[in-house]
C-alpha cells in the first residue's frame, strides 16, 4: 500500500488557522509568530525548495553499504549462540550478496551525484539571467500613510475579516496605519535595515522577498494583498508569477490592491532609478485592470491628480480560478 504524501499545504492552513486564534487570545506576539514560521519553514521536508537533491543524496550517501554482520543480540543466551553460529555459517553467502547490492548502490549514487553536479551547472548559468526577487521602486512621499491612495485602499480593507500583507513595507508605517484602522495587517520588505527598527516596537513585519513570501502562504490565508512599490519592475514570468501566487494565497473573496507607477510619467529624469535597473517598464492602469479581471476579479482604477501614480482595486468574485 503506497503512503500519503505529505500535504504542506494543509498543513500551513493548519498552523496558520492554530497561529490565528492564539493572536487573538493574546498567547502570540509578533516575534512568536515569525519565529515559529522560521522554524517551520527550516524543519518542514523540502519538496522543491532549494538543496533538496543535496540533502536527498546525503540520505543517499549513508544507506549505500550494506552491512552483511547480522545482529546476533537475544535476551535468551541460547538463542544468542544459535544466531552467532547460524550467522558464522552462512557469512560467505550473505557478504557476496551484500558486496554485490553495495556496488550496485554506489554506481547509482555516483550517478545521481554526477547529475546534481550537472544541474549545479545548469542553474549557475540560468542565475546569470533569471531574476527571482521582485525588485521595489519607491517614489518619495507617495508610499506614506498621507498618501492621497491610502484612503481609497483603506476603504478596500473595511469589508475583508483576516490578514492583510503589505508590501515594501518600509518602516511599517503603512502597516501600523492600516492597524490602527482595525486591519489586520503585517508587512515584508527585503531591503537590509529598513524593517528593524519597527520590529522592536512590536509590529509585524518581516525580511522577505515578495514573491519566496507569497510561496510559503498557505492556500487561501490572506484576506488582502496591498502591493506598493514592487510591481513596476517585474517581468513577464515575474508577474504572471506573482498573480498565480497572488490566486493561490488570497481567500475567495479576496482584495488585491495594487499602487504603481504610471508608465506616461516616465519621462525624463523625474522617476526612480531602480526602475531603470530593473529594466522592466510599468503596466498602464487599464493593463492591469485587464489582467485581473482575466483571473476573476472585479476591478476599479483611480490615477492621482498629478497622473504620476494609480491605484487598482480588484475584488475576487468567489470562483477559484484555475491557472
Amino acid at each position: 500500500m503506497s503512503e500519503t504524501p505529505l500535504d504542506l499545504d494543509l498543513v500551513r492552513a493548519e498552523l496558520a488557522e492554530e497561529v490565528r486564534l492564539q493572536r487573538e487570545d493574546g498567547v502570540f506576539d509578533a516575534t512568536r509568530e515569525q519565529e515559529l514560521e522560521r522554524a517551520f519553514l527550516l524543519f518542514a521536508p523540502r519538496q522543491g525548495h532549494t538543496g533538496a537533491i543535496t540533502a536527498t543524496l546525503r540520505g543517499v550517501d549513508a544507506a549505500v553499504f550494506v552491512d552483511p554482520l547480522v545482529p546476533i543480540a537475544s535476551r535468551n543466551p541460547v538463542g544468542k549462540v544459535a544466531k552467532k553460529y547460524i550467522r558464522k555459517g552462512v557469512f560467505f553467502y550473505i557478504k557476496w550478496i551484500a558486496d554485490q547490492v553495495t556496488q550496485a548502490f554506489s554506481t547509482i549514487a555516483v550517478a545521481l551525484h554526477l547529475i546534481e553536479d550537472e544541474l549545479g551547472r545548469v542553474n549557475e548559468r540560468l542565475d546569470l539571467i533569471a531574476v527571482t526577487a521582485a525588485p521595489i521602486i519607491e517614489q518619495e512621499g507617495r508610499s506614506t500613510s498621507s498618501a492621497w491612495w491610502v484612503s481609497h485602499a483603506q476603504e478596500s480593507l473595511k469589508s475583508v475579516h483576516g490578514r492583510v500583507l503589505v508590501s515594501a513595507c518600509g518602516d511599517g508605517e503603512l502597516v501600523r496605519h492600516f492597524l490602527s484602522s482595525g486591519t489586520d495587517a503585517y508587512g515584508i520588505d527585503p531591503r537590509p535595515g529598513k524593517i528593524q527598527k519597527a520590529e522592536l516596537d512590536g509590529v509585524d513585519l518581516r525580511d522577505d522577498d515578495l514573491l519566496s513570501h507569497l510561496s510559503n502562504v498557505a492556500s487561501r490565508r490572506l484576506a488582502a494583498v496591498v502591493l506598493t512599490g514592487t510591481t513596476e519592475g517585474l517581468f513577464v514570468t515575474q508577474r504572471s508569477l506573482l498573480l498565480d501566487r497572488l490566486e493561490h494565497a488570497l481567500q475567495l473573496d479576496g482584495v488585491v490592491v495594487i499602487h504603481a507607477i504610471h508608465p506616461d510619467s516616465m519621462a525624463g529624469d523625474d522617476f526612480p532609478a531602480e526602475l531603470d535597473f530593473a529594466g522592466a517598464r510599468p503596466l498602464r492602469p487599464k493593463t492591469w485592470a485587464h489582467v485581473l479581471e482575466q483571473r476573476g476579479f472585479d476591478v476599479s482604477f483611480e490615477v492621482a491628480p498629478d497622473g504620476k501614480d494609480f491605484l487598482v482595486r480588484g475584488v475576487r468574485l468567489g470562483v477559484h480560478q484555475t491557472s
